[in-house]
């Protein structure tokens, strides 16, 4: 491993994955100050000799050091990353049972483009619809899991609230 982590460029690359997992392509790129052609290549060059796993989804494609990540933790990585289901997970946290319209006037956003984002989230079973007092509304599937990922992995695009959120979730 030494001696494929012998190039500087390489080992920053190699760095930086380590340290968020599920990291695009062009974010390494622009933290690094390097074009994204030479990533890519010292990208495949990593991932011919083991040492990172890369893939690819809706035409992105996503860093992870081989072995270290278990799928589930992919599967939170592919929508945690994401702005706006971050948004309504981190929400949810503070507002279990939130309905589609206090989401709707908390995110400030269209309802299908929230109702396209709360499919996402259904499907890959992070959020579930429920029936609360006789109103639907929305709720984490595993809340315990997600505060654990997010306290872990501290996703890229923190929000200004995030800060109060892991204090609340903290253990004191």
């Amino acid at each position: 491993m030494s001696d494929v982590l012998e190039f500087e460029t390489r080992k920053k690359i190699y760095e930086l994955v380590e340290q968020f997992p599920g990291v695009h392509l062009s974010k390494i790129a622009e933290v690094l100050q390097v074009s994204i052609q030479l990533i890519d290549y010292h990208l495949h060059y990593l991932e011919i000799h083991d040492l990172i796993s890369i893939e690819k989804e809706s035409g992105y494609s996503r860093c992870y050091i081989k072995g270290q990540i278990s799928a589930e933790e992919k599967q939170l990585f592919s929508i945690l990353r994401q702005d706006i289901p971050l948004k309504i997970v981190l929400y949810l946290l503070q507002h279990p049972h939130a309905r589609h319209k206090d989401l709707l006037q908390a995110l400030q956003m269209s309802s299908p483009r929230l109702s396209y984002h709360l499919r996402k989230l259904v499907k890959q079973r992070i959020v579930t619809l429920i029936e609360h007092e006789g109103t639907p509304g929305y709720i984490l599937c595993n809340e315990r899991e997600v505060i654990t990922f997010l306290m872990r992995y501290k996703p890229t695009t923190i929000l200004d609230n995030v800060h109060d959120i892991w204090m609340d979730f903290s253990p004191g």
